[in-house]
């Protein structure tokens, strides 16, 4: 018995070289948009937190209304509290504010 001699060679995928370059460059442009969308989402975690705080603390500073020097005071700014819906004034110099 002679032994059977096998010459086949395995096929193997090739890609054309315009192909690996934009594969790479969407990979890497894939990569990019999901590290920045992961730090925007911690980013904005942590900024919720801090602005909750400093949120919590502003009514606290709310001014007496019943000097006359107090409703002579110049409001620049008008905002809506997020919490109650309330509308109050501000003075963005001094950090005065009174509710509508």
């Amino acid at each position: 018995m002679t032994p059977l001699l096998v010459t086949d060679m395995e096929a193997f995928w090739k890609p054309e070289p315009w192909f690996v370059v934009v594969l790479t460059v969407t990979s890497a442009l894939l990569l990019l948009a999901l590290g920045w969308l992961f730090r925007r989402l911690l980013w904005g975690i942590q900024g919720t937190e801090g602005s909750t705080e400093a949120f919590m603390e502003a009514p606290r500073m709310e001014t007496p209304q019943a000097p006359s020097s107090i409703r002579s005071l110049h409001f620049d700014g008008r905002a809506q509290d997020s919490r109650t819906g309330r509308d109050y004034l501000f003075n963005m110099s001094t950090g005065a504010w009174r509710w509508l």
